[in-house]
């Protein structure tokens, strides 16, 4: 059973994810970001089937795995399709893929060196992979973040309000999750730190506020 802040925390986050995805509709947001929008979706969905999954314990974890992975893809895949938003905003050619391939690795080696990996294994299989997925996919996404700020830095591009938002709170919940995935992995862990996992959820809805904010920001035209 969830105790009353995590119970807060849960219900706040679906009530601002059902109205984030009523804007994105009703702005007709979905048109420039489906990708956007499905993650939205998904979001939803998954909450339902995570109160599912509650009640059967041993289908809990393996739940959860599957949920992380499909948010983390789709996290990924969002700033993608930011990247290609601004390309299209600024009317520029994007850079060569060798450039792109030099950004990547030196975000790669600058994550590696944030989250010194550590895979305990003491703990049930799912429990392991479970670590290890939210090693993984925090680094990853780090990885991409950094990539898209120094590719857009590089090329000079100038972003649009909206999905300047949509990347600022994105980052934001990403280098949370880099933070709390590191203290983890560095002995805080257990139910004495699970507080780290409240803050972890409080920062989402931090960038859910900072979407809703972007949903309802009026389109730019291209430069």
């Amino acid at each position: 059973m969830l105790d009353s802040i995590d119970l807060t925390l849960w219900l706040a986050g679906i009530g601002m994810e059902a109205v984030l995805l009523a804007l994105v509709i009703w702005k007709r947001v979905y048109r420039a970001l489906p990708v956007f929008f499905y993650y939205l979706i998904w979001c939803l969905a998954s909450e339902a089937g995570m109160a599912v999954a509650r009640l059967f314990p041993n289908a809990y974890l393996p739940a959860m795995l599957v949920n992380i992975t499909v948010q983390s893809l789709f996290q990924l895949a969002i700033l993608a399709e930011l990247g290609r938003v601004v390309v299209r905003y600024n009317q520029v050619s994007p850079l060569s893929r060798t450039v792109l391939v030099l950004l990547t690795a030196l975000a790669c080696v600058l994550a590696g060196f944030l989250n010194r990996w550590t895979i305990p294994t003491h703990l049930p299989i799912f429990e392991v992979l479970y670590a290890v997925l939210m090693q993984l996919f925090a680094a990853l996404r780090v990885v991409f973040l950094l990539t898209l700020v120094w590719w857009s830095s590089l090329q000079g591009l100038i972003w649009p309000t909206r999905e300047l938002r949509i990347v600022t709170g994105l980052g934001f919940y990403i280098m949370v999750s880099l933070c709390i995935v590191v203290l983890h992995t560095n002995n805080m862990a257990g139910a004495e730190y699970h507080w780290l996992d409240q803050l972890l959820v409080a920062s989402y809805l931090w960038t859910l506020s900072f979407w809703i904010l972007a949903a309802t920001t009026k389109v730019a035209e291209p430069q």
